[in-house]
Order: C-alpha cells, then sequence, then structure tokens
C-alpha cells in the first residue's frame, strides 16, 4: 500500500479484459473567505476531498486521488467518472486563485493571479469532474505495477457566474487490459542485487565496497563503462547505459534492486566542458550525465539540468522502453515554455538509482570507506535518533500567510513522518529565545559535528551554499540572513562516523555539474554562482568531506519551486512542488520495510507522480526530474545489526 493522503487498491491476477468500479461519496462544500489586499476571495472544502487542484491562475478547487495498481505492462482502456446528485450554489465572492510556483532562488512572494481567461468565463473549471495518468515502476513492495491515477474533483466553478456545481457521489468504472505474456524480470535470489557501473579505472577502489556489500548479503557485481559501451547500442553514451541497465533487470539469473553510478567530473578546474551538447555530458566525465531540455522561459531559468531518474526510468505504464525522447528528435525530455511538441515521460522509477559522483579516486576512496564504516554496526541511538531540522523565512508572503516556510516544511514532516526522532530545531524563530539555536554557519557547524540521523534543510540555495533569511527581511545584504552554511564551512564538520541522511531544499545545492574556471566565466544562468568559485557543488561537499559530513545527500541539480500562501485552510508550502517532495522522502521511509537509501527515493517520488502527475504541470515534472539520490541506493540507513 502506498501512504499518504491517497487510496491505493492493488488488483492482483485478473482475465485479459476486465474491470473494476469504485464508489465515491462527498457532503456539500464549505466555504471561508479571504481577504487579499482589496480582493475577497471564497476558499472550497468538501469532506472526503483532502487535496486541492492547483494550476496556475485556475480557481483552487478540492480534489480527492485513487490509484490502481495494475499488473505491470496493462493497457487501461477506458475510465470513467460518473458524478451523481450533482447541486449547484451561487457564491458571494469567486473562488481564490491557485497559488503560483515560486522559485526557491528568489525570495519574492508572487501576487495573486486569477487568469482573465479563467476568470471571465462562464465555463465550468476544470471542464471535466476527473483526470487520469498512468506509469510503470515500483511499488512499495518492490514489484513492478502499473499505477493508475485517478483524480476526482467534485467540485467544479463558473468564475464569471460565481456559481459552483458539486457531486454528491460517483461512480468510477475503468476497462483494463491485463497482460496476456507480461514482462518477466530477474528473480533468482542469488543473483545479483546491487548493480555498480563505473569505468574502468575506479574499478580497484571500488573492491573493498563489493567485499563489504557481499558480506552483508547483498550480492553485488561490476560492469564497467568501457564494457558497456562495446556490447549495447544507443543513441548515446546515457542512453546505452539505459538499455544496459534495462537488460540487467531482466536478466533472468540476476535479480536488481539497485543500481550504484560511479562518477562525477574529471577535476575541479574544467572551463565549460561540463556539457557535450544539449543532451549529455560525456568527454569531461567519468560517468556520464543525461540533461534534460526543460525550458520555462524568462530571465530565470536553467539552461537544461541534469536527471539521474532518467537511468532509472526504465519502462512506461504499458511495458515498453521508456526513452525520454517521445517524439524522435534526439531532443532529451523536451519540454518548452510553449509546450509545443513536448516529449512524454514516464518518471516513475523502475530501479533505485544513486550516485557517488567522485571526480577522482581520493574523493571515491573517502565515500567507500565513509559507507563500509557507516554499515559496519547499527548506529548508537544516542546520535542516531536526532533529526536536525534547518529552516527560516523563506518568502516575502502577503499578510494573510506571514510564515516561516522552511521551519512550517520541515516540522510538518518532522510530526507527519519522523516522530520517534528527537527534533533539534535550528530556525530563525530561535533568535528571540536561544542564540545558540539560529542557522548561523558557527551553530551549524557545531550542531551537526555532533550528529544526527537526519539533516533536513528548507530554504535558499546555490552550488555553493545553502541559506535563509530572519523573519521578513528579505535581501542578501550583510545581517539580513543568519549565515547558513556554504561549501567551504563543511571542512570544519566534525562528526565522524555520526553520519546523517541529508535532505537539502533549495535551488541548485546539487548541481554536479559545476567547476572552477567555469564559475568564474559563465553567465549565472549557466551555473547559479554569481562568479564566485565553485570547484564542485554544496551536495559534493557534504559527501566528500573526511571525518563528518554526510552519508548520502537528497536534493535538486536545478531551480526548485515552493507554493505560497494558503491552500485548504493549510500552509501551501508542503502541499506541493520542492516542499512535498521533501516531506514524501521522509513518508517513504518512515513506511520503508526495507530502510534502504534508494527505496525512499523511490517511494517519494511515486508518492509525488500519484498526487501531482508529471506531465501535467511543467513545473512538477522539474520537481521529479532534478530530485538527485548522491548515495549508494542499498545502503541500509541507520547500519547493519
Amino acid at each position: 500500500m502506498l501512504a499518504g493522503g491517497f487510496t491505493t487498491l492493488a488488483i492482483g491476477k485478473q482475465d485479459p479484459a476486465t474491470q473494476q468500479t469504485i464508489d465515491l461519496q462527498f457532503v456539500a462544500p464549505t466555504t471561508t473567505t479571504t481577504t487579499i489586499g482589496s480582493v475577497t476571495y471564497t476558499d472550497l472544502t468538501i469532506l472526503g476531498a483532502d487535496k486541492t487542484l492547483v494550476s496556475t491562475g485556475a480557481p483552487a478547487v478540492p480534489m480527492t486521488t485513487k490509484v490502481l495498481e495494475l499488473p505491470f505492462g496493462t493497457v487501461v482502456t477506458d475510465v470513467s467518472v460518473v458524478p451523481q446528485s450533482i447541486q449547484t450554489m451561487t457564491l458571494t465572492y469567486p473562488v481564490k486563485p491557485s497559488p503560483q510556483a515560486v522559485s526557491q532562488d528568489s525570495q519574492l512572494a508572487m501576487d495573486v493571479y486569477a487568469d482573465p481567461a479563467i476568470y471571465a468565463s462562464s465555463q465550468y473549471y476544470p471542464t471535466a469532474w476527473f483526470d487520469y495518468s498512468t506509469g510503470g515502476g515500483l511499488n512499495d513492495n518492490g514489484e513492478h505495477t502499473t499505477f493508475l491515477v485517478i483524480r476526482t474533483f467534485p467540485v467544479r466553478v463558473s468564475p464569471a457566474t460565481n456559481t459552483v456545481q458539486y457531486m454528491q457521489n460517483a461512480v468510477i468504472t475503468v476497462h483494463y487490459k491485463a497482460p496476456t505474456n507480461p514482462k518477466v524480470f530477474g528473480s533468482n535470489p542469488n543473483g545479483y542485487e546491487l548493480v555498480i557501473i563505473a569505468p574502468k579505472a575506479f574499478s580497484s577502489t571500488l573492491q573493498p565496497l563489493i567485499t563489504e556489500k557481499l558480506g552483508h548479503g547483498i550480492n553485488t557485481t561490476l560492469v564497467t563503462l568501457e564494457d558497456i559501451y562495446t556490447k549495447y547500442q544507443g543513441y548515446d553514451k546515457p542512453e546505452q547505459i539505459k538499455y544496459f541497465i534495462k537488460d540487467a533487470l531482466e536478466n533472468q539469473s540476476w535479480n536488481v534492486k539497485y543500481v550504484l553510478l560511479v562518477g562525477g567530473m574529471k577535476g575541479y578546474l574544467i572551463g565549460g566542458g561540463a556539457k557535450d551538447d544539449v543532451n549529455s555530458g560525456v568527454k569531461n566525465w567519468y560517468f556520464p550525465v543525461r540533461y534534460n531540455n526543460m525550458d520555462e522561459g524568462g530571465d530565470e531559468h536553467d539552461p537544461g539540468f541534469i536527471a539521474d531518474l532518467y537511468f532509472a526510468d526504465i519502462y512506461n505504464a504499458n511495458g515498453s522502453f521508456s526513452s525520454w525522447d517521445s517524439n524522435g528528435d534526439h531532443i532529451y525530455g523536451k519540454w518548452l515554455q510553449d509546450h509545443v511538441d513536448k516529449d512524454i515521460c514516464d518518471l516513475y522509477p523502475d530501479v533505485a538509482v544513486g550516485r557517488l559522483a567522485a571526480r577522482n579516486t581520493n574523493e571515491l576512496k573517502i565515500m567507500v570507506d565513509k559507507i563500509i564504516a557507516y554499515e559496519a554496526s547499527p548506529a548508537d541511538p544516542s546520535w542516531f535518533k536526532k533529526m536536525i531540522l534547518v529552516g527560516g523565512d523563506t518568502d516575502d508572503d502577503r499578510p494573510e500567510s506571514d510564515i516561516n516556510e522552511g521551519e512550517v516544511i520541515t516540522t510538518y514532516s518532522y510530526n507527519e513522518s519522523m516522530s520517534t526522532f528527537t527534533p533539534i530545531k535550528v530556525f530563525v524563530s530561535n533568535r528571540n529565545i536561544s542564540n545558540d539555536f539560529t542557522p548561523t554557519r558557527t551553530n551549524l557547524e557545531r550542531i551537526i559535528s555532533q550528529g544526527a540521523g537526519f539533516l533536513f534543510f528548507d530554504g535558499h540555495g546555490n552550488p555553493l551554499s545553502w541559506n535563509t533569511h530572519w523573519h521578513d527581511q528579505f535581501t542578501w545584504a550583510r545581517g539580513a540572513t543568519p549565515g547558513g552554511i556554504n561549501e567551504y564551512d563543511m571542512m570544519k564538520l566534525t562528526n565522524g562516523k555520526m553520519l546523517n541522511v541529508c535532505i537539502v531544499g533549495g535551488c541548485h545545492n546539487s548541481m554536479i555539474n559545476i567547476s572552477f574556471f567555469w564559475t568564474l566565466n559563465a553567465k549565472n544562468t549557466a551555473t547559479w554562482c554569481y562568479g564566485e568559485p565553485a570547484p564542485r557543488s554544496w551536495s559534493e561537499w557534504m559527501m566528500d568531506r573526511k571525518g563528518g559530513g554526510s552519508i548520502a545527500c537528497i536534493g535538486a541539480t536545478a531551480l526548485s519551486y515552493g507554493l505560497d500562501g494558503i491552500l485548504n485552510g493549510e500552509p501551501a508550502c508542503y502541499q506541493g512542488l520542492g516542499g512535498y517532495i521533501e516531506r514524501t522522502f521522509l513518508q517513504s521511509y518512515n513506511a520503508s520495510t526495507t530502510k534502504t537509501l534508494g527505496n525512499c527515493w523511490t517511494g517519494s517520488i511515486n508518492r509525488y507522480l500519484i498526487t501531482w502527475p508529471g506531465m501535467a504541470q511543467f513545473a512538477d515534472a522539474k520537481t521529479v526530474e532534478e530530485w538527485m539520490a548522491l548515495g549508494d541506493p542499498s545502503l541500509l540507513i541507520g547500519g547493519y545489526s
């Protein structure tokens, strides 16, 4: 069962053609009012719908989600939602527009935006009572599954007339065809569970890790990139690797659950060589990267960004190969601002993937040694059962939602999933209580060095640093921020073997295509370092720190986004985009029976997509595609007993 505010129905072996029926029940919507500036809006809620549909410029309307897990390769032939007992009501004030996505590179909140084309129309929004999406990936039990996600909207709004339609109940009917010849995956209990892919130059450095994994009962094999390039075809090197991973999953003598990609850029001083073309970085990389070609337009955008999810998303919902080049133009993950000719990507992971972005054998040895020491014995609860929460005032809120978003997101996520851990709150609001627990550099160095099982930041980031704001002080002038932590501060971390799993909410903290000369010479929208030297990314520093830092770091390779304001009576910041995927990682850890890094990562992406389908809105696709796991995906969080 997938958890987190939705219902999952698991369907076992079925006839090739079959159907499923689901009944929904609702009560009449309730209304409250909110005044923003000089305009009064109506907020709609309805019992039985626990989420809100968010679409920029459109009314925020209640939503409920049903998820069906079908045999992998199932073809959904028809989905219908028939509303019953439809009622109408007239509102005094217009329905409040959805919150807009705010870049976490910017501290400015977005103005309330009501799209004139929608709000001047008498047509009901949404235009249909439901939508649905499908995807192929791993469920929480590690089984390949076709997910069918049905989002029902029990309330529809006619903005021009302030009229609301709502249903009191509905019947969902799904028709589908289960595969007559299901795809068979390797499941040999004595087969390889972990596949390490690396250049031949790293082979000897990885041998101690392989030995350690075997000692813990994780059958492991090393496959070199040179061997893959010889045996597998593809448009480019990343696609050759992806075809190998597909073959490994289907190898009946193997049992692949985890794939570890080993290698980052070659060295630190490369100038502008992180990208060979729009799709890939190969020449100056120990392990290639796939660049995604999404472009939100405007002055602030990423000119392509790294997406390791590409190597995990092997299949579409029907079991065919997920190429990320659905239009065949050899521009991968294409999605331009005008949404014309976008690539349809599945996005659900079919295998747990992580990366050790080592730039040389010395860095790799540090990471290997940290993994071996971490997993050697169970972590002492005296430090492991601590969770450090770091946050402040991320956005310049409107008066009706004047909150410290970073504090709200980390606290809510902790309360929801991690209450068995002791929270250590390093918040800007502590300024009035104790200066020892505000997110200054000195405080963060001291607190992280004392050890914790988890370290959770939410605020602003770039490849150099993470930071936030004191409450209502929205400039980057000296004194307006607590200071946060930058790449050079990490050399002062001394937590030794008391290593954390770090979740970092902010832009570009895991942008591993950073090099010293490139950051000095390139324009800001290429490096986001503002002319300051950055030999490697913030997350790489956390991973590479000898004698401390992190055992794994989960963060964004590009501009990340958040929601501002109030949604369904609660802060919007943890209900979508960056705040939501950070939250789902911790949900996945809480729900997981295996407690491995890779399964938490795959679970977080699944949980995100079954609420916010990746191909529906640009920002949702980007949120999952940029969500990189730096670390060993087979890592047992907390170590072996």
